[in-house]
């Protein structure tokens, strides 16, 4: 529970603004307070993702050439 605290205080600005909007389009999908808490733990985890570098590209270094 603490590291769910310290990562939540952790949070931006905008990763609140996209919390939110996720849980209200879950919200408007599943119809209600499920779809509100579904749309927010959805959310939470795209966050978690995003911050780790989930999303970048992954292109590496070149690897040295083969002889």
């Amino acid at each position: 529970m603490d590291e769910i605290r310290a990562r939540l205080k952790a949070f931006r600005t905008t990763d609140w603004l996209i919390l939110i909007a996720v849980a209200l389009i879950g919200s408007v999908i599943l119809d209600g307070i499920i779809g509100l808490i579904v749309g927010a733990i959805v959310g939470y985890l795209g966050i978690l993702a995003w911050h780790k570098g989930a999303f970048r590209s992954r292109r590496g270094p070149p690897d040295e050439p083969r002889v």
